[in-house]
């Protein structure tokens, strides 16, 4: 029955397509300009660094400047600190890239990914600051507070997160030594970040399509169609910005959607982390809290600026 079911569904989304097919290749061509002139350049520095950074033990240093606040406000490895800093300045999904990165190198624990996973979730804050705040809201200072209440939001689910301390993996991390040649260092991470990124683009073609479809299927009213950003977060920050709505509501509904991700940013996270055996829904219940503590903290603020 089961078989019979998924064959209807896949034969009704095809059929969808077919009669849709400009807007599923106008889709198509989103998801491939906003890769490439909007994520690729702002992960490629950054994942190739943090490949080159880990093989040269770089992280110890990280780890004697950050890892005692790491270790005593979240309670996870002093390793932790360097994948909670480079998400801070990069962005999702490549948080869930560097962890992936930390775990492979037996630098930190799967414990540890599971907790850094959960508060490590920082939007890029160029695209918060000059997309959402100068582009969509034309706004400045919303774009700041917004970003301002998506770190705290996260910081604050750090704190909740339960006690854990790998000393192994702490005691162990001065002794390792790296044996690549920087050409051979360099080869592996460029083939690892050019896997990575081609998977990213892929779900977001995936769900780029999924929202056409859907906006074919639901005939949202132009006011609500931001929910699709609960899929690909891009065009419901677009379908935002061009409603009716208030200002300061369309602020406090960007502050959600950025701290929630979408399923998109989701899928990307867990297709990184492949066969790490992370539970989802702790990571979308995290999210879901991100998004709601972000909502309230932008009105709180918006409340005391203006």
């Amino acid at each position: 029955m089961k078989k019979y079911i998924s064959i209807m569904v896949i034969t009704f989304f095809v059929i969808l397509i077919l009669f849709n097919s400009v807007e599923i290749m106008e889709s198509i061509r989103l998801s491939f300009s906003i890769c490439i002139n909007n994520l690729f350049p702002s992960l490629i520095p950054f994942m190739l660094i943090s490949n080159i950074l880990i093989n040269y033990n770089f992280i110890d240093d990280i780890s004697e400047i950050f890892g005692s606040a790491m270790n005593k406000f979240f309670n996870v490895s002093k390793t932790c600190s360097f994948a909670f800093i480079m998400s801070i300045i990069s962005g999702t999904p490549s948080n869930s890239k560097y962890l992936k990165d930390l775990l492979n190198n037996k630098l930190i624990s799967i414990e540890d990914c599971k907790k850094c996973l959960n508060f490590c979730h920082f939007t890029n804050p160029i695209f918060v600051l000059g997309t959402i705040g100068y582009t969509f809201l034309n706004d400045k200072k919303l774009g700041l507070i917004i970003l301002i209440s998506h770190y705290i939001s996260s910081i604050l689910i750090g704190f909740a997160n339960g006690k854990y301390k790998n000393e192994l993996i702490e005691k162990n991390l001065n002794s390792m030594k790296n044996k690549k040649s920087f050409i051979s260092i360099l080869n592996d991470s460029i083939s690892n970040v050019i896997s990575t990124l081609l998977l990213i683009l892929g779900i977001i073609t995936t769900c780029l399509i999924l929202t056409c479809i859907l906006n074919k299927i639901l005939f949202l009213n132009e006011n609500i169609k931001f929910l699709y950003g609960l899929v690909e977060l891009t065009q419901g920050l677009k379908y935002l910005s061009l409603s009716n709505l208030n200002i300061f509501l369309k602020a406090m509904i960007a502050s959600f959607l950025i701290s929630f991700g979408g399923f998109c940013i989701h899928i990307q996270v867990f297709s990184i982390l492949d066969n790490k055996k992370i539970r989802y829904i702790p990571y979308l219940l995290s999210r879901l809290i991100h998004g709601i503590l972000s909502f309230i903290l932008t009105y709180i603020f918006i409340f005391v600026a203006y």
